[in-house]
């Protein structure tokens, strides 16, 4: 077991009403714990419902968020007049997940996509002109940037200047000036009304993935508790509802990649935990897009063939193994 990094100090204890002491025997809570609940301020049958035993009715309805429906009807048509889709991701875990879960999504309702990220040598982070113009170029008529794209105004600029539209999933800080994009799905746009504004990336493309095919698609939750984990986001309120729910569809997970990936993290997917995925297989999924080329990732993670998850899992560890040498 590693050392933990902090030490912890526990706050005062507080004197607990008896009414709370009740409800704390109601359901068989012990004392230590309902102070930390306590201290948390969950201090009614309801919140310590949803803290303790999250349900997917505890998730909010996706189309709260700013542009959500707008940009849904855009995949949509996109999909049924057979337009080309790119999906623009990023090259952490984050980033990774995110791609996988919105290609699989759009792919599911007919759509014909694609998805790049970028070298971060190469082309740094987020939205890149020159990529834009050659996609473009190349007949991409609905760009789809996933954990990034807030800060990317030339390239956006230049999209709508040859008439290709730009939706932004994103959930990083927002500028003064947000891009002219056809749609920004972002939890703290303020014209939104979304009430949990911490999701990931990956948590954002779930969100557009629900409100796509109108329920949320509980099989996806493995990348969703996978890039939430790694990108560090806060693990309360909607978010723990899904890692709680998606470190258990993971440990039962029939994504071949994935299944490598822990084999070679020398994991057992049975018992993976939040700890496995940010010590372990987190950095293994980094380190790719710090190395280069973050592609092999979303292939990994997308694929059913064994032989072809077997090599590029393989081929990850290697690049691993020689950069630190």
């Amino acid at each position: 077991m590693r050392k933990a990094k902090y030490k912890w100090k526990l706050k005062e204890q507080e004197v607990l009403p008896q009414s709370f002491i009740q409800l704390l025997n109601q359901q068989k809570i012990d004392p230590f714990i309902g102070q930390l609940l306590w201290q948390r301020n969950l201090r009614n049958e309801t919140a310590l419902k949803k803290f303790l035993s999250p349900t997917l009715e505890d998730i909010y309805d996706p189309l709260l968020m700013n542009d959500m429906k707008k940009a849904i009807q855009r995949i949509q048509t996109a999909a049924e007049n057979g337009e080309r889709i790119l999906i623009y991701g990023d090259y952490d875990t984050d980033g990774i997940t995110s791609t996988v879960l919105m290609k699989e999504t759009i792919e599911s309702i007919g759509g014909d996509v694609d998805f790049f990220l970028p070298n971060r040598f190469i082309h740094g982070y987020g939205p890149n002109k020159e990529i834009f113009k050659e996609k473009i170029e190349q007949g991409i008529q609905l760009i789809i940037t996933i954990d990034n794209g807030v800060a990317g105004h030339e390239a956006i600029q230049l999209a709508q200047e040859k008439g290709v539209d730009v939706i932004i999933t994103d959930h990083h800080e927002l500028p003064v000036s947000l891009p002219q994009a056809y749609a920004i799905v972002h939890p703290r746009h303020p014209d939104g009304k979304y009430p949990f504004d911490d999701l990931a990336g990956v948590g954002v493309a779930f969100k557009v993935a629900s409100a796509l095919l109108e329920e949320p698609p509980v099989e996806f939750l493995d990348l969703v508790a996978l890039g939430t984990i790694a990108d560090l986001v806060s693990l309360t309120d909607e978010n723990r509802v899904l890692v709680k729910i998606g470190l258990v569809i993971l440990q039962k997970s029939e994504r071949i990649g994935l299944k490598c990936l822990i084999e070679k993290s020398g994991l057992k997917q049975e018992t993976i935990s939040e700890e496995d995925i940010g010590f372990s297989l987190a950095p293994r999924l980094n380190a790719i897009g710090r190395l280069g080329e973050a592609g092999p990732g979303v292939q990994l993670l997308a694929t059913f063939d064994d032989q072809e998850a077997e090599q590029l899992a393989t081929m990850i560890d290697e690049k691993i193994i020689n950069a630190k040498n």
